[in-house]
């Protein structure tokens, strides 16, 4: 209180036209602070206009496809050009120079006109042959097919099919799934699906990838039963319920009456030649023997039969007595 109050009289003291002088160049001096920090403001201002306005106009080099490319097909350098765009138009994986593109193997279809990214291509080093089409443990499996199994030759590469099985004739046919949303690989020798074809590839084969498991379901199935394939909506994955062929076979019930004893397998033969006695039975099977033969000659008395009126008398006679 004591400072302030020393302030006030010592400015009461100055000549009125000396603080005049005072506060007009404290005035001054703020306008030419204030002034000087609202021009670079403004400096800064224009210069990222100007910044934004360069960026705006300035173009990058992209490429080009020059005709539609089929997916899994190797870019030849004729298939591609070179185009000036807006750098914001530019996308980030975009390639810059045909030189990065040529000889590699699209990943994807890529349609005219298109910019080339680097997703649109394959890893280096990954052929497109037909082994590169199988993934990790899954399995080939090629079995046959006529116009009415194969859908008409409307399957193609990379379509997913239901595999049914058919066994029997007439009232006793029996129709039920093998295997569900199998992925087709190949038709017939061509494993690539051509672009834009909305033709039928009639064929006699069809190749799946399975796993190791529904692969031997499929064997036994093409060996027991008659295919057919069912042809699934792009993007329809769901499950069905699939049999093992032999379940479509009716079982076979057990006869009445049937002697199960005659299913048996037979007793071991037993050796024809005569066993011989033990030495402790030996004198018992002589004795035996013996006896049999005394049987077998022992004389038989013959009956004579006398009546006399009504009395009957039997007389036993020995055999050689007069």
């Amino acid at each position: 209180m004591n400072a302030f109050r020393s302030l006030l009289i010592m400015i009461s003291r100055i000549p009125p036209a000396a603080l005049i002088a005072l506060v007009l160049g404290i005035a001054g001096i703020t306008s030419m602070l204030v002034t000087a920090q609202l021009d670079k403001e403004r400096q800064d201002v224009k210069a990222k206009m100007d910044q934004i306005e360069r960026e705006k106009d300035a173009q990058g080099t992209v490429v080009i496809a020059l005709k539609d490319i089929p997916e899994g097909k190797p870019i030849a350098s004729g298939d591609l050009d070179q185009k000036k765009i807006p750098l914001g138009k530019i996308p980030a994986d975009a390639l810059a120079s045909p030189a990065m593109v040529a000889g590699r193997v699209s990943k994807y279809g890529i349609a005219q006109g298109q910019i080339v990214s680097q997703h649109d291509l394959a890893p280096i080093g990954l052929s497109a042959d037909f082994e590169s089409r199988l993934k990790k443990g899954m399995r080939a499996v090629t079995f046959a097919v006529d116009t009415n199994s194969g859908v008409a030759g409307f399957v193609t590469p990379d379509s997913h099919v239901d595999v049914l099985g058919m066994v029997g004739s007439g009232a006793e046919t029996r129709v039920a799934p093998i295997l569900s949303d199998v992925q087709v690989i190949a038709v017939g020798q061509v494993y690539q699906r051509e672009a834009g074809a909305s033709q039928a590839m009639p064929t006699n084969s069809v190749t799946v990838a399975i796993n190791p498991e529904d692969a031997q379901k499929l064997v036994k199935a093409v060996a027991a039963s008659k295919l057919y394939l069912s042809l699934r909506g792009q993007g329809d994955h769901a499950p069905l319920l699939t049999v093992d062929v032999t379940q479509l076979f009716p079982r076979k019930m057990e006869e009445p009456g049937r002697n199960q004893l005659a299913d048996l397998p037979p007793p071991p033969s037993q050796d024809l030649a005569p066993s011989l006695p033990s030495p402790e039975f030996a004198d018992q099977a002589t004795t035996s023997a013996e006896a049999q033969e005394a049987a077998k000659i022992q004389p038989v008395n013959h009956e004579i039969e006398m009546w006399a009126a009504s009395a009957r008398q039997v007389i036993n006679v020995a055999p050689g007595r007069n």
